[in-house]
């Protein structure tokens, strides 16, 4: 059992760290790159890291229902609530969001929306980071 709650702390703190990244360097970023490129360059960008999160992102829930199973207890659950909350976030705003600057091209208050609504998302990963950490201690 203790090498699922290992790689649930892998998984937990790979993503909580790609948000950060996501959420501090990247987005900011998003306002200095040209205008003439950026549709171009954010749909480079939207390819590759849909291949690094996607994968994450469909890992993490996996492992934490199988904890669920297992140890049946409300961290886990909470766990899962938390990344109900990201999933949400990310089809209610974040894609939306790229989508229209896929489509339209830089936009400073989609950009914007983006940096501010990706806090939505940062905060509960960083709880289910939090969450995986005790579920680890306490078996």
């Amino acid at each position: 059992m203790s090498e699922i709650n290992t790689i649930r702390i892998i998984i937990d703190s790979l993503l909580f760290m790609l948000i950060l990244l996501v959420q501090l360097i990247i987005y900011p970023a998003f306002h200095n790159i040209s205008i003439d490129i950026f549709s171009e360059w954010h749909h480079s960008y939207m390819e590759k890291i849909s291949f690094i999160v996607g994968p994450l992102m469909i890992i993490q829930p996996i492992i934490v229902i199988s904890q669920c199973l297992t140890h049946n207890s409300f961290l886990c659950y909470l766990s899962i609530v938390m990344i109900l909350i990201v999933w949400a976030i990310t089809f209610i705003y974040s894609v939306p969001c790229h989508n229209l600057l896929q489509y339209n091209g830089y936009d400073k208050t989609i950009v914007d929306k983006l940096i501010l609504t990706n806090w939505y998302r940062t905060i509960p990963w960083m709880i289910c980071l939090f969450l995986g950490y005790l579920i680890k201690l306490k078996s």
